[in-house]
């Protein structure tokens, strides 16, 4: 039986849970535990993957799929938005307020943007970036892939790094990044990002370009996704990104964050070379400026 309207979210609050609850002994054995953690009402199935509620309901993504679907949604990300304002929790740190005055919120937004930076680093190796910068030194072929708003992020990344001299170039578009993938070599690299880990064309992606031998580098904030079994490494930003807050750029700092240091660390390989590089693009440029 499917749910015959959506819930949208201008009804009642506390509506989602309650039909989640009353469609309960309709649901299959698996969805059933979906439910359950569902209507625990934990927060941090807004800032999950679909892997990480599959793991804690102790289920495949499909169960989850399927549950979403039951309750009368297309997908896992329509679900999380339907229930954001439901779960998040009315205390939380960031949360905006009418009547915060415009120095707090500048402040409580410095704070956040700091905070993701250090949390970001907290969850890198050095030994891992040393080996990425390697990586995108000696590649043949530098790709950045990311779609909508980490599209943006893969533009700037392959800016940055071509400037230095090395191969690189940013692809934004989910049919060319196949195409582009498929044509890679196991002299190339492919780095793929995205926050969520579960945007299907950055898992085609990825999947593609390990299958044509391709290294592939996943820039995620969720380790347990659907695109990081397709990576060779993983790199993890932190993020606090909600089902709302799509496109946010505090996301994209800590995003930018990551591959500056990687940046940094394959410059200080490149030694004079990278410099002259930077010097010689930079002049390159210089009459385009008053």
């Amino acid at each position: 039986m499917a749910l015959t309207g959506r819930l949208e979210g201008n009804e009642r609050p506390g509506n989602k849970l309650a039909v989640i609850r009353s469609l309960h002994p309709s649901l299959t054995k698996a969805e059933r535990k979906v439910a359950d953690v569902v209507l625990e009402g934990d927060e941090r199935i807004l800032y999950g993957s679909i892997t990480d509620l599959a793991e804690r309901a102790g289920v495949g993504e499909t169960s989850v799929l399927r549950f979403c679907r039951h309750v009368g949604y297309r997908g896992f990300q329509e679900f999380k938005l339907a229930l954001a304002g439901e779960l998040t929790a009315s205390g939380r740190e960031d949360e905006r307020s009418e009547t915060d005055a415009p120095a707090t919120l500048y402040e409580r937004t410095t704070r956040r943007n700091v905070r993701l930076i250090e949390e970001t680093s907290s969850l890198l190796d050095g030994q891992v970036l040393d080996r990425v910068a390697r990586l995108f030194r000696e590649a043949r072929r530098l790709v950045f892939f990311g779609v909508g708003s980490s599209g943006a992020t893969a533009e700037s990344a392959a800016h940055r790094y071509l400037r230095a001299g090395l191969p690189a170039e940013a692809v934004s578009e989910g049919h060319l990044g196949v195409v582009k993938a498929s044509l890679l070599g196991e002299e190339d690299v492919m780095v793929v990002v995205t926050v969520s880990g579960s945007t299907r064309d950055a898992v085609d992606v990825a999947r593609t370009a390990g299958e044509r031998g391709a290294e592939v580098v996943c820039l995620t904030s969720f380790a347990r996704s659907p695109v990081t079994r397709f990576a060779g490494t993983v790199l993890l930003c932190a993020s606090r990104e909600g089902p709302d807050e799509g496109s946010s750029l505090h996301a994209k700092i800590a995003q930018l964050h990551v591959l500056d240091l990687v940046f940094e660390a394959a410059l200080a390989e490149m030694g004079e070379r990278g410099r002259e590089n930077l010097r010689r693009t930079a002049e390159a440029v210089s009459d385009k400026l008053y």
